[in-house]
Protein backbone atom coordinates (compact mmCIF):
# COMPACT_ATOMS: atom_id res chain seq x y z
CA UNK A 1 0.00 0.00 0.00
CA UNK A 2 3.00 2.20 0.74
CA UNK A 3 4.46 1.82 -2.52
CA UNK A 4 0.86 2.41 -4.23
CA UNK A 5 -0.01 5.56 -2.84
CA UNK A 6 4.22 6.50 -3.13
CA UNK A 7 3.21 5.97 -7.08
CA UNK A 8 0.06 8.38 -6.93
CA UNK A 9 2.43 11.18 -5.83
CA UNK A 10 3.97 11.94 -8.88
CA UNK A 11 -0.12 12.15 -10.05
CA UNK A 12 -0.21 15.66 -8.96
CA UNK A 13 2.78 16.96 -10.76
CA UNK A 14 2.70 17.51 -14.27
CA UNK A 15 1.31 16.61 -17.09
CA UNK A 16 -1.28 15.76 -14.64
CA UNK A 17 -1.45 18.20 -12.23
CA UNK A 18 -4.06 17.10 -10.19
CA UNK A 19 -2.11 18.57 -6.89
CA UNK A 20 -5.14 16.96 -4.52
CA UNK A 21 -3.56 13.55 -4.94
CA UNK A 22 -0.60 15.04 -3.53
CA UNK A 23 -2.27 15.30 0.17
CA UNK A 24 -4.08 12.64 0.01
CA UNK A 25 -0.74 10.55 -0.56
CA UNK A 26 1.40 12.16 2.47
CA UNK A 27 -2.31 11.82 4.17
CA UNK A 28 -1.92 8.17 3.60
CA UNK A 29 1.63 7.75 4.34
CA UNK A 30 1.25 9.21 7.61
CA UNK A 31 -1.46 7.25 8.63
CA UNK A 32 1.02 4.12 7.64
CA UNK A 33 3.46 5.34 9.75
CA UNK A 34 1.43 5.73 13.33
CA UNK A 35 2.22 3.28 15.80
CA UNK A 36 5.02 1.42 13.86
CA UNK A 37 8.87 0.15 14.91
CA UNK A 38 11.69 2.07 13.20
CA UNK A 39 12.72 -0.97 11.34
CA UNK A 40 8.69 -1.11 10.10
CA UNK A 41 9.10 2.55 9.33
CA UNK A 42 11.95 2.47 7.02
CA UNK A 43 10.27 -0.41 4.99
CA UNK A 44 7.10 1.71 4.34
CA UNK A 45 9.44 4.75 3.49
CA UNK A 46 11.50 2.98 1.08
CA UNK A 47 8.61 1.77 -0.16
CA UNK A 48 6.97 5.01 -0.38
CA UNK A 49 10.05 6.49 -2.79
CA UNK A 50 10.37 3.55 -5.00
CA UNK A 51 6.43 4.23 -5.87
CA UNK A 52 7.10 7.99 -5.75
CA UNK A 53 10.54 8.09 -7.59
CA UNK A 54 9.69 4.88 -9.81
CA UNK A 55 6.81 6.94 -11.48
CA UNK A 56 7.92 10.30 -11.19
CA UNK A 57 11.62 9.84 -12.07
CA UNK A 58 11.88 6.67 -14.33
CA UNK A 59 12.11 9.01 -17.43
CA UNK A 60 16.05 9.22 -16.71
CA UNK A 61 15.85 5.97 -18.54
CA UNK A 62 15.80 7.43 -21.96
CA UNK A 63 19.12 9.72 -20.93
CA UNK A 64 20.37 6.78 -20.42
CA UNK A 65 19.55 3.97 -23.17
CA UNK A 66 18.92 6.48 -25.71
CA UNK A 67 21.75 8.77 -25.63
CA UNK A 68 24.18 7.31 -23.50
CA UNK A 69 24.05 4.05 -25.26
CA UNK A 70 23.24 1.67 -22.20
CA UNK A 71 22.19 -1.64 -23.74
CA UNK A 72 18.39 -1.83 -21.90
CA UNK A 73 19.72 -4.60 -19.37
CA UNK A 74 22.25 -2.10 -17.75
CA UNK A 75 20.05 1.01 -18.77
CA UNK A 76 17.31 -0.47 -16.34
CA UNK A 77 19.69 -1.26 -13.41
CA UNK A 78 21.17 2.19 -13.67
CA UNK A 79 17.59 3.81 -13.41
CA UNK A 80 16.56 1.02 -10.72
CA UNK A 81 19.63 2.09 -8.69
CA UNK A 82 18.45 5.77 -9.28
CA UNK A 83 15.28 5.22 -8.01
CA UNK A 84 16.23 3.09 -5.22
CA UNK A 85 19.18 5.42 -3.61
CA UNK A 86 16.35 8.59 -4.01
CA UNK A 87 13.93 6.17 -2.51
CA UNK A 88 16.22 5.44 0.44
CA UNK A 89 16.31 8.68 1.70
CA UNK A 90 12.89 8.58 2.34
CA UNK A 91 13.41 5.29 4.26
CA UNK A 92 15.54 7.37 6.30
CA UNK A 93 13.68 9.77 7.30
CA UNK A 94 10.38 7.56 8.01
CA UNK A 95 12.87 5.71 10.71
CA UNK A 96 14.17 9.09 11.81
CA UNK A 97 10.78 9.87 12.50
CA UNK A 98 9.76 7.33 14.46
CA UNK A 99 13.25 6.14 16.22
CA UNK A 100 13.14 10.09 17.62
CA UNK A 101 9.46 11.58 18.05
CA UNK A 102 7.07 8.46 18.04
CA UNK A 103 6.91 8.94 21.92
CA UNK A 104 6.19 13.02 21.61
CA UNK A 105 2.63 15.33 20.97
CA UNK A 106 0.97 15.34 17.59
CA UNK A 107 2.05 18.83 17.40
CA UNK A 108 5.89 17.95 17.83
CA UNK A 109 5.43 15.14 15.84
CA UNK A 110 3.69 16.78 13.25
CA UNK A 111 6.79 19.29 13.04
CA UNK A 112 9.57 16.88 13.12
CA UNK A 113 7.99 15.01 10.34
CA UNK A 114 7.51 18.34 7.93
CA UNK A 115 11.48 19.66 8.83
CA UNK A 116 12.66 15.69 8.25
CA UNK A 117 11.07 15.78 4.82
CA UNK A 118 12.14 19.22 4.24
CA UNK A 119 15.54 17.91 5.36
CA UNK A 120 15.22 15.20 2.63
CA UNK A 121 14.71 17.81 -0.35
CA UNK A 122 17.36 19.85 0.70
CA UNK A 123 19.68 17.27 0.53
CA UNK A 124 18.21 16.10 -3.01
CA UNK A 125 19.13 19.49 -4.17
CA UNK A 126 21.92 20.52 -2.90
CA UNK A 127 24.22 17.21 -1.93
CA UNK A 128 25.78 15.45 -4.54
CA UNK A 129 22.86 14.05 -5.74
CA UNK A 130 21.80 17.64 -7.09
CA UNK A 131 18.36 16.20 -8.34
CA UNK A 132 15.61 18.90 -6.81
CA UNK A 133 12.96 16.90 -8.56
CA UNK A 134 8.97 16.31 -7.36
CA UNK A 135 9.17 19.01 -4.47
CA UNK A 136 5.72 18.77 -2.69
CA UNK A 137 5.95 22.53 -3.34
CA UNK A 138 5.46 22.24 -6.80
CA UNK A 139 2.46 20.86 -7.34
CA UNK A 140 0.82 23.78 -6.45
CA UNK A 141 1.79 25.41 -9.85
CA UNK A 142 -1.81 25.85 -9.97
CA UNK A 143 -3.43 24.97 -6.33
CA UNK A 144 -4.81 27.03 -4.41
CA UNK A 145 -1.59 27.98 -2.44
CA UNK A 146 0.59 28.78 -4.90
CA UNK A 147 0.77 32.42 -3.78
CA UNK A 148 2.57 30.90 -0.76
CA UNK A 149 5.75 30.82 -3.13
CA UNK A 150 5.54 33.80 -3.53
CA UNK A 151 6.71 34.40 0.48
CA UNK A 152 8.54 31.32 1.13
CA UNK A 153 9.40 29.53 -2.31
CA UNK A 154 8.52 26.42 -3.03
CA UNK A 155 10.20 24.97 0.08
CA UNK A 156 8.36 27.37 1.88
CA UNK A 157 4.74 25.39 0.18
CA UNK A 158 5.95 22.36 0.91
CA UNK A 159 6.26 23.47 4.34
CA UNK A 160 3.02 24.21 4.59
CA UNK A 161 1.48 20.97 2.71
CA UNK A 162 2.77 18.93 4.94
CA UNK A 163 0.64 19.55 8.28
CA UNK A 164 -2.12 20.07 5.84
CA UNK A 165 -1.52 16.25 4.82
CA UNK A 166 -1.20 15.39 8.66
CA UNK A 167 -4.00 17.39 9.87
CA UNK A 168 -6.14 15.59 6.68
CA UNK A 169 -4.72 11.96 7.66
CA UNK A 170 -5.64 13.12 11.16
CA UNK A 171 -9.36 14.25 11.00
CA UNK A 172 -10.03 11.26 8.42
CA UNK A 173 -9.23 8.63 11.16
CA UNK A 174 -10.44 10.15 14.13
CA UNK A 175 -13.08 13.21 13.52
CA UNK A 176 -12.24 15.20 17.43
CA UNK A 177 -13.78 18.54 17.58
CA UNK A 178 -10.00 20.03 18.28
CA UNK A 179 -8.32 18.37 14.54
CA UNK A 180 -11.57 19.28 12.98
CA UNK A 181 -10.90 23.27 13.97
CA UNK A 182 -7.19 22.68 13.52
CA UNK A 183 -7.63 21.65 9.86
CA UNK A 184 -10.33 24.41 9.44
CA UNK A 185 -8.01 26.96 11.14
CA UNK A 186 -5.06 25.94 9.08
CA UNK A 187 -6.83 26.09 5.78
CA UNK A 188 -7.70 29.66 5.99
CA UNK A 189 -4.52 30.54 6.96
CA UNK A 190 -3.19 28.53 4.06
CA UNK A 191 -5.96 30.23 1.62
CA UNK A 192 -4.48 33.98 3.23
CA UNK A 193 -1.11 33.78 3.21
CA UNK A 194 -1.52 32.59 -0.28
CA UNK A 195 -3.90 35.67 -1.36
CA UNK A 196 -1.26 37.53 -0.04
CA UNK A 197 1.51 36.34 -1.47
CA UNK A 198 -0.42 37.28 -4.76
CA UNK A 199 -1.25 40.36 -3.94
CA UNK A 200 2.24 41.94 -3.89
CA UNK A 201 2.15 45.70 -5.81
CA UNK A 202 1.97 45.40 -9.28
CA UNK A 203 3.80 47.34 -12.02
CA UNK A 204 2.95 47.41 -15.77
CA UNK A 205 6.47 48.09 -16.88
CA UNK A 206 5.88 48.03 -20.39
CA UNK A 207 6.58 45.28 -23.01
CA UNK A 208 8.81 43.21 -25.29
CA UNK A 209 8.38 41.66 -28.48
CA UNK A 210 10.39 38.42 -28.80
CA UNK A 211 11.06 35.73 -31.33
CA UNK A 212 12.66 32.47 -29.65
CA UNK A 213 13.75 29.84 -31.96
CA UNK A 214 12.96 25.97 -31.69
CA UNK A 215 15.16 24.03 -34.43
CA UNK A 216 14.27 20.95 -33.33
CA UNK A 217 17.65 19.78 -33.39
CA UNK A 218 17.80 15.62 -33.20
CA UNK A 219 20.56 14.62 -30.00
CA UNK A 220 21.98 12.29 -31.74
CA UNK A 221 23.05 14.18 -34.95
CA UNK A 222 23.74 18.02 -33.17
CA UNK A 223 27.48 17.20 -32.13
CA UNK A 224 28.43 15.31 -35.29
CA UNK A 225 30.92 18.01 -36.87
CA UNK A 226 29.77 18.31 -40.39
CA UNK A 227 26.52 18.76 -39.11
CA UNK A 228 27.65 22.08 -37.50
CA UNK A 229 26.80 24.22 -40.79
CA UNK A 230 23.53 23.01 -41.57
CA UNK A 231 22.60 23.34 -37.89
CA UNK A 232 23.62 26.66 -37.34
CA UNK A 233 22.45 27.97 -41.44
CA UNK A 234 19.30 25.99 -40.66
CA UNK A 235 18.46 28.58 -37.84
CA UNK A 236 19.77 31.49 -39.45
CA UNK A 237 16.89 30.80 -42.07
CA UNK A 238 14.67 30.91 -38.93
CA UNK A 239 15.15 33.78 -37.72
CA UNK A 240 16.18 35.82 -40.49
CA UNK A 241 11.87 37.34 -40.56
CA UNK A 242 12.31 38.15 -36.83
CA UNK A 243 15.16 40.36 -37.08
CA UNK A 244 14.27 44.03 -35.08
CA UNK A 245 11.94 42.06 -32.61
CA UNK A 246 13.24 43.55 -28.73
CA UNK A 247 15.21 40.04 -28.54
CA UNK A 248 15.87 36.97 -30.18
CA UNK A 249 16.59 33.85 -28.64
CA UNK A 250 18.11 30.57 -29.70
CA UNK A 251 18.16 27.88 -27.18
CA UNK A 252 20.34 26.13 -25.30
CA UNK A 253 23.55 24.50 -26.72
CA UNK A 254 22.25 25.87 -30.27
CA UNK A 255 25.69 26.81 -31.76
CA UNK A 256 26.93 22.81 -31.37
CA UNK A 257 30.72 24.48 -31.39
CA UNK A 258 33.38 25.94 -28.63
CA UNK A 259 32.49 29.43 -28.35
CA UNK A 260 36.62 29.82 -30.07
CA UNK A 261 35.89 27.79 -32.62
CA UNK A 262 32.60 29.85 -33.75
CA UNK A 263 33.63 33.94 -33.88
CA UNK A 264 32.64 34.07 -37.86
CA UNK A 265 29.04 33.16 -36.83
CA UNK A 266 29.26 34.75 -33.30
CA UNK A 267 29.99 38.18 -35.43
CA UNK A 268 27.37 37.66 -38.21
CA UNK A 269 25.26 37.13 -35.54
CA UNK A 270 26.27 40.22 -33.70
CA UNK A 271 26.13 42.95 -36.31
CA UNK A 272 23.01 41.57 -37.44
CA UNK A 273 21.39 42.03 -33.97
CA UNK A 274 22.76 45.27 -33.48
CA UNK A 275 21.92 46.50 -37.07
CA UNK A 276 18.37 45.48 -36.54
CA UNK A 277 18.26 46.91 -32.95
CA UNK A 278 17.77 43.69 -31.32
CA UNK A 279 19.03 42.02 -28.88
CA UNK A 280 20.39 38.68 -29.20
CA UNK A 281 20.75 35.59 -26.66
CA UNK A 282 22.50 32.24 -27.52
CA UNK A 283 23.50 29.08 -25.90
CA UNK A 284 27.24 28.09 -26.50
CA UNK A 285 29.55 26.32 -24.85
CA UNK A 286 32.32 28.50 -23.61
CA UNK A 287 36.21 27.97 -24.25
CA UNK A 288 37.81 30.85 -21.93
CA UNK A 289 41.65 29.49 -23.44
CA UNK A 290 41.73 27.33 -26.52
CA UNK A 291 44.97 26.28 -25.09
CA UNK A 292 43.59 24.86 -22.11
CA UNK A 293 40.75 22.41 -23.74
CA UNK A 294 40.82 20.85 -19.72
CA UNK A 295 38.52 24.21 -18.86
CA UNK A 296 34.90 24.91 -20.74
CA UNK A 297 32.03 26.10 -19.93
CA UNK A 298 28.13 25.35 -20.63
CA UNK A 299 27.33 28.78 -22.04
CA UNK A 300 24.89 31.62 -23.08
CA UNK A 301 26.12 34.65 -24.96
CA UNK A 302 24.16 38.33 -24.90
CA UNK A 303 25.40 39.69 -28.62
CA UNK A 304 24.36 43.11 -30.54
CA UNK A 305 24.61 46.27 -29.73
CA UNK A 306 25.46 45.16 -25.81
CA UNK A 307 27.75 42.20 -25.43
CA UNK A 308 27.91 39.90 -22.63
CA UNK A 309 28.49 36.18 -21.64
CA UNK A 310 27.09 33.64 -19.07
CA UNK A 311 28.47 30.35 -17.34
CA UNK A 312 26.35 27.94 -16.33
CA UNK A 313 26.43 27.38 -12.62
CA UNK A 314 24.47 24.25 -11.37
CA UNK A 315 25.11 21.40 -13.77
CA UNK A 316 23.82 18.44 -14.69
CA UNK A 317 25.32 15.38 -12.40
CA UNK A 318 26.28 12.67 -14.91
CA UNK A 319 25.36 14.50 -18.08
CA UNK A 320 27.61 18.13 -17.43
CA UNK A 321 29.98 16.43 -14.75
CA UNK A 322 30.51 12.81 -13.64
CA UNK A 323 30.60 12.45 -9.53
CA UNK A 324 32.78 10.50 -8.14
CA UNK A 325 34.51 10.79 -11.55
CA UNK A 326 38.06 9.27 -10.46
CA UNK A 327 35.86 5.89 -10.04
CA UNK A 328 33.03 6.34 -12.73
CA UNK A 329 35.21 7.29 -15.96
CA UNK A 330 35.78 4.75 -18.36
CA UNK A 331 33.01 2.46 -16.58
CA UNK A 332 30.32 2.22 -19.50
CA UNK A 333 30.23 4.70 -22.14
CA UNK A 334 26.98 6.81 -20.49
CA UNK A 335 29.68 7.83 -17.80
CA UNK A 336 31.96 9.03 -20.69
CA UNK A 337 29.17 10.88 -22.61
CA UNK A 338 30.51 14.08 -25.04
CA UNK A 339 30.44 17.44 -23.45
CA UNK A 340 30.68 16.03 -19.50
CA UNK A 341 33.41 17.65 -17.72
CA UNK A 342 32.16 21.25 -18.04
CA UNK A 343 33.52 23.24 -15.41
CA UNK A 344 30.61 24.95 -13.05
CA UNK A 345 30.42 29.04 -13.58
CA UNK A 346 31.35 31.42 -11.00
CA UNK A 347 28.43 32.69 -8.48
CA UNK A 348 29.06 36.19 -8.69
CA UNK A 349 28.16 36.34 -12.06
CA UNK A 350 25.50 38.69 -13.30
CA UNK A 351 22.39 39.02 -15.35
CA UNK A 352 22.05 40.67 -19.24
CA UNK A 353 20.82 43.99 -19.85
CA UNK A 354 19.88 46.12 -23.19
CA UNK A 355 18.30 49.41 -23.00
CA UNK A 356 15.10 47.67 -22.35
CA UNK A 357 15.48 45.11 -19.90
CA UNK A 358 17.99 43.01 -17.22
CA UNK A 359 17.42 39.37 -18.64
CA UNK A 360 18.11 36.84 -15.58
CA UNK A 361 19.98 33.98 -17.47
CA UNK A 362 19.10 30.28 -16.38
CA UNK A 363 20.61 27.48 -18.86
CA UNK A 364 18.39 24.30 -18.55
CA UNK A 365 19.10 22.76 -15.11
CA UNK A 366 19.66 25.92 -13.09
CA UNK A 367 15.53 26.99 -13.67
CA UNK A 368 15.41 24.17 -10.97
CA UNK A 369 17.23 26.18 -8.48
CA UNK A 370 14.92 28.61 -6.92
CA UNK A 371 18.10 30.66 -4.85
CA UNK A 372 20.13 30.46 -8.09
CA UNK A 373 17.35 32.72 -9.83
CA UNK A 374 16.35 34.31 -6.67
CA UNK A 375 20.09 35.95 -6.82
CA UNK A 376 20.65 36.63 -10.00
CA UNK A 377 17.59 39.01 -9.67
CA UNK A 378 19.11 40.66 -6.85
CA UNK A 379 22.24 41.45 -8.93
CA UNK A 380 20.09 44.00 -10.99
CA UNK A 381 21.44 47.65 -9.88
CA UNK A 382 19.34 49.52 -12.43
CA UNK A 383 15.87 50.72 -12.75
CA UNK A 384 15.17 48.56 -15.86
CA UNK A 385 12.12 45.76 -15.83
CA UNK A 386 13.43 41.84 -15.23
CA UNK A 387 12.46 38.79 -17.06
CA UNK A 388 13.86 35.57 -16.82
CA UNK A 389 15.26 34.21 -20.06
CA UNK A 390 15.99 30.32 -19.59
CA UNK A 391 17.24 27.94 -22.50
CA UNK A 392 16.95 24.36 -22.34
CA UNK A 393 17.03 21.18 -24.16
CA UNK A 394 15.13 18.05 -22.96
CA UNK A 395 15.68 16.58 -26.27
CA UNK A 396 17.80 14.46 -23.64
CA UNK A 397 13.63 12.85 -22.19
CA UNK A 398 12.08 12.03 -25.65
CA UNK A 399 8.17 11.97 -25.30
CA UNK A 400 8.20 11.32 -21.21
CA UNK A 401 7.64 13.35 -18.37
CA UNK A 402 10.85 14.59 -17.66
CA UNK A 403 10.57 18.10 -19.87
CA UNK A 404 6.96 18.77 -18.53
CA UNK A 405 8.00 18.48 -15.16
CA UNK A 406 11.08 20.98 -15.74
CA UNK A 407 8.59 23.11 -17.40
CA UNK A 408 6.33 23.49 -14.60
CA UNK A 409 9.27 24.44 -12.76
CA UNK A 410 9.87 27.15 -15.34
CA UNK A 411 6.59 28.41 -13.93
CA UNK A 412 7.24 28.10 -10.48
CA UNK A 413 9.91 30.45 -10.77
CA UNK A 414 7.79 33.05 -12.33
CA UNK A 415 5.35 32.72 -9.08
CA UNK A 416 8.19 33.15 -6.57
CA UNK A 417 9.45 36.20 -7.99
CA UNK A 418 6.80 37.93 -9.92
CA UNK A 419 8.17 38.23 -13.43
CA UNK A 420 7.87 36.86 -16.45
CA UNK A 421 9.84 33.83 -18.31
CA UNK A 422 10.76 33.68 -21.71
CA UNK A 423 12.05 30.34 -22.62
CA UNK A 424 13.60 29.09 -25.43
CA UNK A 425 13.85 25.41 -25.94
CA UNK A 426 15.70 23.00 -28.89
CA UNK A 427 11.92 20.76 -29.25
CA UNK A 428 9.83 22.12 -27.11
CA UNK A 429 8.23 23.55 -24.71
CA UNK A 430 9.33 26.85 -25.97
CA UNK A 431 7.34 29.76 -24.02
CA UNK A 432 6.36 33.03 -22.84
CA UNK A 433 5.23 32.63 -19.42
CA UNK A 434 3.80 35.96 -17.10
CA UNK A 435 4.40 36.89 -13.47
CA UNK A 436 1.74 34.99 -12.32
CA UNK A 437 2.69 31.60 -13.77
CA UNK A 438 0.16 31.29 -16.00
CA UNK A 439 1.37 30.78 -19.90
CA UNK A 440 0.44 33.31 -22.28
CA UNK A 441 1.49 31.32 -25.40
CA UNK A 442 3.59 28.07 -26.46
CA UNK A 443 4.77 25.97 -29.42
CA UNK A 444 3.90 22.47 -29.74
CA UNK A 445 7.15 19.64 -29.22
CA UNK A 446 8.79 18.24 -31.47
CA UNK A 447 8.24 20.65 -34.31
CA UNK A 448 10.92 23.19 -35.90
CA UNK A 449 9.46 26.56 -35.05
CA UNK A 450 9.97 30.04 -33.72
CA UNK A 451 7.34 31.46 -31.30
CA UNK A 452 7.29 35.46 -31.47
CA UNK A 453 5.16 37.13 -30.04
CA UNK A 454 5.04 40.26 -27.31
CA UNK A 455 5.18 39.60 -23.39
CA UNK A 456 4.34 42.20 -21.35
CA UNK A 457 7.20 43.13 -18.54
CA UNK A 458 4.37 43.49 -16.02
CA UNK A 459 6.12 43.00 -12.17
CA UNK A 460 4.54 42.04 -9.17
CA UNK A 461 6.84 42.29 -6.02
CA UNK A 462 7.02 39.14 -3.70
CA UNK A 463 9.06 38.84 -0.54
CA UNK A 464 10.81 35.88 -1.89
CA UNK A 465 12.43 38.26 -4.32
CA UNK A 466 13.53 40.92 -2.10
CA UNK A 467 14.83 38.25 0.30
CA UNK A 468 15.16 35.01 -0.54
CA UNK A 469 15.03 32.32 1.67
CA UNK A 470 16.02 33.69 5.11
CA UNK A 471 12.55 34.16 5.70
CA UNK A 472 12.02 30.28 5.26
CA UNK A 473 15.18 29.52 6.97
CA UNK A 474 13.95 31.60 10.15
CA UNK A 475 10.64 29.88 10.24
CA UNK A 476 12.84 26.21 10.30
CA UNK A 477 14.82 27.86 13.24
CA UNK A 478 11.94 28.39 14.85
CA UNK A 479 10.10 25.35 14.25
CA UNK A 480 13.28 23.68 15.64
CA UNK A 481 13.30 25.73 19.17
CA UNK A 482 9.56 24.77 19.47
CA UNK A 483 10.45 21.28 18.76
CA UNK A 484 13.23 21.32 21.83
CA UNK A 485 11.50 24.15 24.12
CA UNK A 486 7.78 22.52 23.51
CA UNK A 487 8.03 19.08 23.45
CA UNK A 488 6.76 16.84 25.84
CA UNK A 489 5.56 13.14 25.66
CA UNK A 490 2.09 12.18 24.24
CA UNK A 491 -1.14 11.71 26.00
CA UNK A 492 -1.19 7.94 26.52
Amino acid sequence: MALIVGAIYPLAFAPLERWALAIISVSAFWWFLRDTKPKMAFRLGLSYGLGMFGVGVSWVYVSINTFGNAVPPLAVFLTILCVALLATLFGLMAWAFRKYFSNYSLVTQVIAFSLLWLAVNFFQGYSFLSFPWLYLGYSQTSGIFMGIASLLGVHGVTLFLLPLSILTAEVATNKTTAKMVALGTYLVLGLGLSWWGLSGQVKDRGSLTVALVQPNIDQHEKWIPENYVPIVTGQIEQTSAYWGADLVVWPEASIPRMDAYAQPVLEMLSNQAANANSTFITGIPILPDADNQSEYYAGMKQLGATQAEYRKQQLVPFGEYVPFSFALRGLIEFFDMPMSSFTPGSSEQKGFSDSKAYYIPAICYEIAFPELIQNLSSKNDTDLPQAIVTISNDTWFGESWGPLQHFQMAKMRAIENGLPVIRATNNGITALIDHQGKVLDQEPRFEKSVLAGVIPMTQRATIFNQYGQWLLWGLIGILTICIIVFRKPKDR
